[in-house]
């Protein structure tokens, strides 16, 4: 494991990080690493999500060429929806 060390942490943040650190029962250095790796995660998922949308689009555009603006059932859905 890697070992890190955090500059410039703003005075209230390590103190409400100490808090529930001690709130959950655990270190703080536990509780650093499980949003560390959490927030690394999410955001790993994000830029997956990011670099999928043109083949969507894509997909979509594709789609209303070949069938229009929605099936049937969805063009009944948004007509109820406008009543």
């Amino acid at each position: 494991m890697a070992a890190m060390t955090l500059r410039h942490l703003e005075p209230e943040v390590a103190d409400v990080l100490r808090r529930r650190a001690r709130a959950e029962g655990r270190s703080l250095n536990a509780l650093i690493c499980e949003i560390l790796g959490r927030e690394a995660r999410e955001g790993e998922r994000r830029e997956r999500m990011r670099s999928q949308r043109p083949k969507a689009l894509a997909i979509r555009r594709r789609l209303l060429r070949r069938f229009g603006e929605g099936t049937p059932s969805e063009r009944l859905v948004r007509e109820d929806r406008r009543r």
